[in-house]
């Protein structure tokens, strides 16, 4: 702005030309804002036009490291996985074999109380006092020696003695 108020003070003398510049510094400020205003949006007198593009007959290139790379990658991937599994499959093994001895304490106790249960049963009902009362509760009597009939005779237990047809 300064170069404008320059110009017009050339040439002329001091007195007249200090109203004059200050006229002319007012009047280049206001052309100045008419040939330079800013858009509002940078770049907003550009206007683009998309065009489709129909890529359905291009082609791509072979490209035989490719396939190879892509085998690397694949190869690079199941080697990983079956490392890390390799890794983490003892530490399951452990777990598993861990919880397995758990279950197995588990029923051996259940196991220990249940032949404790099954012993002491047996014990009452195999009781003399307790086997004579279920008798008489049932009426069951002791058999005379003479009811009582042995299927093999004394002395043979075996039957050895008889022929195999008969």
């Amino acid at each position: 702005m300064s170069a404008l108020a320059q110009e017009s003070f050339t040439g002329q003398d001091q007195h007249t030309a200090r109203p004059q510049r200050l006229r002319t510094h007012a009047r280049s400020r206001s052309t100045a804002n008419a040939f330079r205003k800013l858009p509002a949006f940078p770049g907003e007198e550009l206007y683009f036009e998309a065009k489709a593009i129909d890529n359905s007959m291009v082609v791509r290139a072979n490209d035989p490291g490719q396939q190879k790379s892509s085998w690397r990658a694949a190869g690079a991937v199941v080697t990983g996985a079956l490392l890390f599994t390799g890794l983490l499959l003892p530490g399951a093994y452990r777990m598993v074999a861990g919880m397995q001895v758990h279950q197995l304490r588990d029923e051996q106790s259940q196991l220990q109380r249940e032949i404790a249960e099954l012993r002491a049963l047996e014990a009452r009902h195999t009781n003399l006092k307790t086997l004579e009362q279920v008798a008489k509760n049932q009426d069951l009597i002791d058999p005379a020696p003479d009811m009582v009939q042995h299927l093999t005779p004394k002395g043979s237990y075996a039957m050895n003695s008889l022929p195999s047809g008969k």
